[in-house]
């Protein structure tokens, strides 16, 4: 493939990323980044061993041959400091990527390892898209940063070409015995792809056939994602029996984009019609939606598959434009992503259930290759991946709020409250966004430009017919979304105003598969509200879960948290779905007002509903609540159950069994 002829194009996104840093959180949001920096996620560097002594940083702590603590520390980092502007945070940042960039061997290799047998690739691949986000996010780092990659890139050629050289695995090597790498490494392709752009095209021919590469070593190693979401071989239940890690739950999430990755690397468009129709579809009729996998509601979620299943849909709504990506990227981040942590920021769980009656160490083992301590709240619960992982989340979340849309156009597509200013083509635009959703649905838009262009607001899945936006001018106009669900405003020159109010009813959602029900808000899961009381310990190993970690003083709120239901408090429930009635607190329900802090607190969010509900048997098994009861029959007299936004209430059951009940009266409610 000789270079001067090279000229294959990558296809073009339908929307454009904007510079990490330029997008600011605002309200609630900001109140959360704020949480995780004084958190967990801004405290790894200086007291956990798998990042402060790290092997990437002249330590020897590791709690894999993988080596890829430190990379998915340094991936969420990245833009969480950038995005508050956090000096500390930022100075934890440039001093890991100094490090690395100083210590990168002769032959072009980034990270600890010093030989064949142990040079694995995939941790290479969180720490360049780490990289990618500070070359974007600190300009004057941004030629370093390119070099480091392509020569990297050059050496990941040489190797792939040998034999696929650590990628898939040969005699004596150590560096990923369950081949995970294997199952993910093709995802370095989301950097090459960028730094295919960023190159001269001398240095193009390296980076097009290093993808390529990839692709075919996945085929050879047994790991082709092509092959996997196909009916018949896509896993449609949760099992017990052991499976290959190739249907790991984080690894489904971050190679749902897998195939329309590498076919945005060609030029047959294969890769648009596969992506929308094949992966996601397989995950869809039975995951998708849903905060824990499978058609079983004891089963559990890891807290990294929310985060990567985030990133990997935010990534295909951008190049395919399609806004069901967009709403389920939002329903991950408001239910899954919180649900996995604490309010504080401080603990997570590893595995957060749908149907979660307690957090505790679990006499069964409702979980595939999970340990009996998967749930509870602590520092690590199971697999430090969790840890390390956990706060990339929300910050790429705000990175991808808006997006460019084409030439002078802006699209809001997670709907949170955000501000930017951007200059489009020479057109100096910024919007400024005041709202409290998903927790209420008026966005409130400030809106200045040096010439007009074209605002584009996501328009959800769930919204009615009812939904209308305000212009400057007083205007109201219903909010009809073209195909791709985007609602499209003229926004003149100088200083304008823009008032959107989405309209929601209560859903209540059927589970297939299932006898289940679960009740949605807009992009808000809601489940029973569990009172409980709590006991805590020191932070316990994630294989020996006894003996305590040391911890600094300092760092009170680490503790390993258990929790169980008050006493006479029910949660073995079934509701009539149709005697549901929304209660507001008493609060000031302006987009410019504070919502409590920290919002995802027990009792913060200001909306709840107050379902008729009857107690019936509900039978525990390996440990947990049991899969949801079939046959009901009411045991009790009907009452008011609470329920609340699913990450509000540590000790919940969100997928119950329907049943017709008496009509109960609602004094005080409002409709």
């Amino acid at each position: 493939m000789g270079s001067t002829h090279f000229h294959p194009q990558l296809v073009p996104f339908q929307y454009e990323e904007i510079a990490v840093g330029k997008i600011k959180a605002r309200s609630w949001v900001k109140d959360q980044l704020h949480l995780a920096a004084d958190g967990l996620a801004g405290h790894m560097f200086e007291f956990y061993r798998y990042v402060k002594d790290s092997s990437w940083l002249g330590g020897t702590e590791e709690y894999s041959e993988l080596n890829e603590a430190a990379p998915y520390w340094y991936n969420g980092i990245v833009p969480l400091a950038y995005i508050l502007d956090d000096e500390r945070l930022k100075a934890q940042a440039n001093q890991f990527l100094d490090y690395v960039l100083s210590h990168q061997a002769a032959d072009g290799w980034l990270g600890p390892e010093t030989s064949k047998e142990t040079r694995g690739i995939w941790a290479r691949c969180l720490l360049l898209l780490g990289m990618v986000a500070h070359a974007t996010a600190e300009p004057d780092r941004r030629d370093e940063i390119i070099q480091t990659m392509l020569r990297f890139t050059r050496l990941v050629h040489t190797m792939v070409h040998d034999n696929y050289q650590g990628y898939l695995s040969h005699e004596g090597d150590r560096f990923d015995p369950l081949k995970f790498g294997l199952a993910r490494a093709h995802e370095l392709s989301t950097t090459l792809q960028w730094l295919y752009e960023n190159v001269d095209e001398a240095d193009q021919p390296v980076v097009w056939e290093t993808m390529d590469r990839m692709w075919t070593g996945a085929e050879i190693g047994g790991r082709d994602w092509t092959q996997c979401f196909v009916p018949g071989v896509f896993p449609t239940a949760a099992c017990l029996k052991p499976q290959p890690n190739f249907y790991h739950g984080v690894n489904v999430a971050q190679e749902i984009p897998d195939e329309p990755r590498h076919e945005a690397s060609s030029a047959d468009p294969r890769g648009r019609r596969y992506g929308l129709s094949v992966p996601w579809n397989s995950v869809g009729v039975h995951h998708k939606r849903r905060v824990s996998r499978g058609v079983e509601s004891q089963r559990g979620t890891e807290l990294c598959m929310a985060v990567e299943l985030m990133f990997s849909l935010s990534w295909l709504h951008s190049l395919f434009g399609d806004s069901d990506y967009a709403d389920i990227t939002e329903h991950a981040a408001f239910n899954a992503l919180p649900g996995g942590l604490s309010p504080d920021w401080w603990t997570h769980q590893y595995i957060t259930q749908s149907n979660q009656p307690w957090i505790q160490r679990l006499d069964g083992r409702p979980f595939y290759d999970v340990s009996p301590y998967g749930n509870i709240l602590g520092l690590e619960p199971d697999y430090p991946c969790c840890l390390v992982n956990h706060h990339q989340g929300l910050p790429k979340f705000v990175c991808g709020a808006f997006v460019r849309n084409g030439s002078n156009g802006l699209l809001h597509r997670f709907l949170i409250p955000t501000e930017v200013t951007v200059d489009l083509d020479g057109n100096q635009v910024s919007v400024t966004v005041d709202t409290h959703y998903p927790f209420d649905h008026t966005i409130d838009y400030q809106l200045t430009a040096t010439r007009p262009f074209e605002l584009s607001i996501r328009v959800p899945a769930w919204a009615t017919e009812l939904s209308r936006a305000t212009l400057s001018n007083g205007t109201v106009v219903h909010l009809v979304p073209d195909p791709n669900g985007l609602f499209h405003v003229a926004v003149p020159s100088g200083s304008s105003q823009l008032r959107v109010v989405l309209d929601a009813a209560v859903r209540v959602v059927e589970r297939p598969l299932s006898p289940a029900v679960s009740l949605h808000w807009g992009a808000l899961l809601y489940a029973l509200d569990i009172d409980y009381t709590e006991t805590s310990t020191a932070p316990t190993h994630w294989k020996k879960n006894r003996d305590p970690l040391p911890t600094e003083p300092r760092f009170r709120n680490l503790r390993d948290r258990t929790l169980v239901p008050a006493e006479g408090t029910e949660w073995q429930v079934a509701i009539d779905p149709s005697q549901i009635t929304i209660r507001w607190a008493d609060h000031d329900r302006a987009p410019t007002s504070a919502l409590p802090n920290p919002i995802y607190e027990r009792g913060a969010p200001p909306m709840t509903l107050w379902v008729a509900a009857t107690r019936i048997a509900w039978p525990v098994s390996n440990g947990t609540a049991g899969p949801v009861p079939t046959v009901v029959a009411p045991e009790s007299e009907p009452f008011l159950a609470r329920f609340v936004p699913f990450a509000s209430a540590p000790l919940h059951m969100a997928e119950l069994p329907a049943v017709s009940l008496p009509t109960l009266p609602v004094p005080g409610a409002d409709s």
